[in-house]
């Protein structure tokens, strides 16, 4: 696993040990940030399920001012922590060694762009997003991107959040919410 683009293209990244984490595929990440563009440049950026890390290391070399690494295992916040000092963006992260749960009720200010990448068998995973919508993390210019099965359907409408894109890549779905500028006023 390796950096798509960006300051520090190509470094290679750890990936905590066990099952438990599913890494997203390079393909998947240069996927999503082809799609997002400019938009997830010098934004503050939420990576929940972050795992590894990849998704807002990737965010932060394209640009992103700082990320929030939010991660429940120890093992895999210890992963985030020594890939963040190995592409040297410590200073511009921090790391949430937390369930997303208690996460989202701690975090009050919004963010520009929250990747979202739960195990696919996570319970209540339109609970999870529906959470999400609602939380403090969202303001008016946010966009979530949600890596899910190709099998879960998602909603149309989570709270302030509407679908706005969807695409299956192989096992793996990448569903993009933003809040509509009707929902702004």
């Amino acid at each position: 696993m390796r950096v798509i683009a960006g300051q520090v293209k190509g470094h290679r990244l750890r990936a905590p040990r066990g099952v438990e984490t599913r890494p997203t595929s390079d393909k998947v990440r240069g996927a999503i940030f082809d799609v997002l563009g400019a938009a997830s440049a010098d934004d503050s950026v939420l990576d929940l399920f972050a795992g590894s890390g990849a998704l807002g290391i990737e965010a932060l070399s394209r640009g992103a001012r700082q990320a929030t690494f939010v991660e429940r295992r120890p093992a895999a916040c210890q992963t985030i922590r020594e890939n963040l000092r190995h592409t040297r963006f410590e200073g511009a992260a921090r790391v949430l060694c937390m369930p997303v749960e208690r996460a989202l009720s701690v975090l009050d200010e919004p963010f520009g762009l929250i990747l979202a990448d739960p195990p696919y068998a996570y319970p209540g995973l339109h609970g999870i997003m529906t959470l999400i919508a609602e939380a403090r993390v969202i303001g008016d210019a946010t966009t979530v991107v949600f890596e899910h099965s190709p099998r879960f359907a998602v909603e149309a409408r989570y709270a302030r959040l509407a679908l706005w894109r969807q695409k299956v890549y192989g096992d793996t779905a990448v569903s993009i919410f933003v809040v509509p500028e009707e929902m702004n006023e």
